[in-house]
């Protein structure tokens, strides 16, 4: 039976085309969404739970019991699971002001000791965060952000985390992150200990290990602004190691002095560049590099050294960008939405490294090689959406907090929606977008920024796809000129006269390219088809004999698409872990779009591995099925 598609503008193509299967590379949480269920211990509520930087009524962190167990959409071994005790406190700067609270736990032994747990397969710690996605109404920026810096393999540490659904004193508190929270430890910024000792007062052990925060006084408690300091370049630093309260004043005045250091040499041209004493002395470039690289695409809002931005020193070391965070206002989600404008790597000591030519083609070798990673975020993102649709986890988020969606107010010209999928597919086509911007502006001349517009697919923007999807007139938009280029535009009529938004009103086939001020033409951009359905023939040939989405984890039915362009006979198969095929069947294909139904609900809980053998050859799939 061939599956009808409605395609909900150009990101539903992208994304359903290339999507050959849902795998555990694609996601977040490879093992589905687990149930975080809290207990607040000696009779107190959800209300008695304080941040110690806001609420002067803090009395402390409460205790409290937690249970992460396995969901109907999750499968994750045992000891990944936690049944124990931790202590809870409130957590966040302006996320605390909401309605739907972020936290900080600790995971304790029954004599509220410190201990440590692998939740849900990341690294032991014993610091733990639930993030919750007030201010990001796609619930994906910073799940996508980490995603991205652990792939950013130049920045030595990026947190991990796992979509969670929180009940605490058994009410829902709806979907959030589980992560790892920033510290000193083996399993995450991995620095030396510092003590009080005289050996560690002087060098070589007084040269590491420190863990510090770029953020603004008002960001911080009493503690740790009476340690702050601020650099010769005027940014703001705090202690995050060693803690405020165990560091010493010559621990303290060291790396403030290596930190001013690197200031007036970065800011001396006569020495920056000195291959031996210039910036190279003081920093681990691939760390700068890559941590630039992330910001640089995402355009946060708090990245430019007013908060949330970690840098860490170990002894005998040089200095680190480290510790991507705080994304939930960035990826177009705050008042720097534009796609346009460089960001980060003109701010500040990025800047002054950039100017550096070998810094500088380093940096743009290294973005041209993540450009594949890049381009898979609108797969990416899909495969997270359809995984939190089909757990239930966003009804039940706008069901707990419909407020959330309701108080959007519009960023870039995108229309209020009534659900989460407009919101991803702006993070989608915002990000890939931002993308084009800056692959272009690294060319180091016009006439190599002309070569990189001609490489370029631009990305059709839609502001309002459920007003397509109902058959309205509907806003959409492209990459902008800036003040360093302009552009023209030209839609499917062909002409280059156009802007760079247009209303859409007609149904049919729309197009743009973009052509810059020197004369040079991108590529076209993906057909966005408006009350058309796309013929067999315009899907990239890419996809072509490849699965196009399978649901996962899989409770009665495992739902296969594939798309062919052939009609044959496929063999299907699922083997359990130990190997045995539990399930086999001859699949009739059709040329086109096919859906195969395999009812899985008389097979036991588990993960499996499911085979299906075409004309082409074996696709494989780890899948998971939990009939509970």
């Amino acid at each position: 039976m061939k599956l009808k598609i409605f395609l909900l503008g150009i990101w539903v193509l992208q994304t359903s085309t290339f999507l050959f299967a849902q795998n555990n590379e694609l996601l977040f949480s490879p093992q589905g969404i687990a149930e975080v269920h809290i207990t607040l211990l000696n009779g107190k509520t959800i209300d008695d739970i304080k941040n110690k930087k806001y609420d002067n009524d803090y009395v402390g962190k409460l205790e409290a019991t937690m249970t992460i167990s396995n969901s109907a959409s999750s499968g994750y071994a045992n000891k990944d699971l936690y049944n124990g005790r931790i202590l809870i406190e409130g957590r966040g700067n302006t996320t605390w002001g909401v309605p739907k609270k972020p936290y900080n736990i600790d995971i304790v032994t029954p004599d509220d000791v410190k201990t440590t747990a692998a939740l849900l397969g990341m690294p032991l710690g014993d610091e733990w965060c639930l993030l919750a996605f007030w201010h990001d109404r796609s619930l994906m920026r910073i799940p996508l952000a980490m995603y991205l810096g652990q792939q950013l393999t130049g920045i030595p540490w990026t947190p991990h985390l796992r979509y969670v659904e929180i009940w605490i004193n058994d009410e829902y508190r709806g979907l959030y992150c589980l992560s790892e929270k920033i510290e000193r430890d083996t399993n995450r910024i991995d620095v030396k200990k510092l003590t009080d000792a005289a050996e560690d007062q002087v060098e070589p052990r007084v040269s590491g290990g420190y863990i510090l925060e770029a953020s603004t006084p008002d960001k911080l408690n009493v503690d740790e602004q009476a340690m702050q300091f601020s650099t010769s370049d005027d940014i703001n630093f705090s202690f995050k190691y060693p803690k405020p309260k165990n560091l010493t004043t010559e621990q303290r005045q060291w790396i403030i002095s290596y930190l001013n250091e690197f200031e007036t040499v970065i800011y001396d041209y006569n020495k920056s560049e000195d291959p031996v004493n210039g910036f190279r002395k003081y920093v681990n470039i691939p760390s700068f590099i890559d941590w630039t690289i992330l910001h640089e695409l995402s355009k946060g809002c708090d990245n430019l050294f007013h908060a949330s931005v970690f840098v860490h020193k170990n002894r005998n070391d040089k200095l680190n960008m480290s510790a991507p965070w705080d994304f939930d206002l960035s990826f177009g989600n705050s008042g720097v939405y534009t796609v346009d404008g460089d960001w980060v790597r003109t701010h500040r000591w990025f800047y002054r490294l950039y100017l550096d030519a070998d810094y500088a083609q380093q940096y743009n070798n290294r973005y041209d090689e993540f450009q594949s990673l890049f381009k898979k975020i609108p797969v990416i993102l899909q495969a997270n959406y359809q995984q939190l649709e089909e757990s239930g986890a966003i009804d039940r988020e706008i069901k707990k907090w419909p407020q959330i969606l309701q108080e959007y107010s519009s960023q870039d010209g995108l229309a209020t929606s009534k659900g989460y999928k407009a919101h991803v597919q702006y993070l989608s086509e915002w990000t890939m977008s931002r993308n084009n911007w800056c692959y272009i502006a690294l060319g180091m001349t016009n006439q190599e920024k002309g070569e990189r517009m001609k490489a370029i697919q631009p990305v059709i923007r839609n502001m309002d796809p459920e007003s397509m999807q109902a058959g309205l007139s509907f806003n959409v938009k492209v990459m902008k000129s800036d003040d360093n280029n302009k552009y023209t535009y030209s839609w499917n009529d062909g002409a280059f006269n156009g802007d760079f938004s247009r209303l859409i009103s007609q149904k049919g086939k729309y197009w743009v390219k973009i052509k810059d001020e020197w004369g040079n033409v991108s590529l076209a951009s993906d057909t966005l088809y408006f009350g058309v359905e796309p013929p067999v023939t315009s899907i990239p040939a890419i996809a072509v004999n490849s699965f196009l989405t399978c649901n996962n984890p899989v409770k009665n039915i495992l739902n296969i698409s594939y798309l062919s362009t052939k009609v044959f006979n496929a063999s299907f198969q699922l083997v359990d872990i130990k190997g045995n095929i539990v399930k086999k069947e001859t699949i009739p294909i059709s040329s086109g779009y096919n859906t195969i139904q395999i009812p899985v609900s008389d097979l036991a809980s588990g993960i499996y591995i499911m085979n299906l053998y075409t004309e082409r050859g074996m696709i494989s799939q780890k899948i998971i099925i939990n009939t509970r």
